[in-house]
């Protein structure tokens, strides 16, 4: 049986891999094969799939370590690129606080996200919001 991150069909089609995860912090690798823009370098659209993906795999990890039911879903990004990566990348994905409940009842994490490149140059950084619904809900 598939995992809920094997399910994503993007982290498959784009050859990600999750090389560590905790409850604390994601890193996911991104390959340059698969992923190269007209310019040789990895394209913007996938470092940001990579990164939305390692910051929503910390929130679940998050969720499951403290026994909370239901579906993680992004709510806001903020990406900035700050050089092009002409190399495989590594995504790390940390949570900024704790967890907090929010007024419509749900979960709100917050998630830092650098993506660097093989000589550990930051390319990309993104802050990103997450909300954990209830099975029951659908409102972020």
């Amino acid at each position: 049986m598939k995992t809920k991150l094997e399910q994503i069909e993007p982290y498959n089609s784009l050859a990600f891999s999750e090389s560590a995860a905790s409850p604390d912090e994601v890193t996911m690798t991104l390959p340059l094969a698969g992923n190269r823009n007209d310019k040789g370098t990895v394209f913007g659209g996938s470092i940001y799939s990579a990164m939305v993906l390692a910051a929503w795999r910390v929130c679940e990890e998050r969720a499951a370590a403290q026994g909370w039911q239901g579906d993680v879903f992004v709510k806001d990004s903020s990406i900035s690129y700050l050089r092009p990566a002409r190399s495989d990348m590594r995504v790390r994905a940390t949570l900024d606080a704790p967890p907090a409940a929010t007024r419509r009842g749900n979960i709100a994490f917050d998630a830092s996200i650098e993506a660097v490149d093989a000589d550990g140059k930051v390319c990309a950084n993104m802050q990103a919001s997450f909300r954990l619904l209830d099975e029951k809900r659908n409102d972020v």
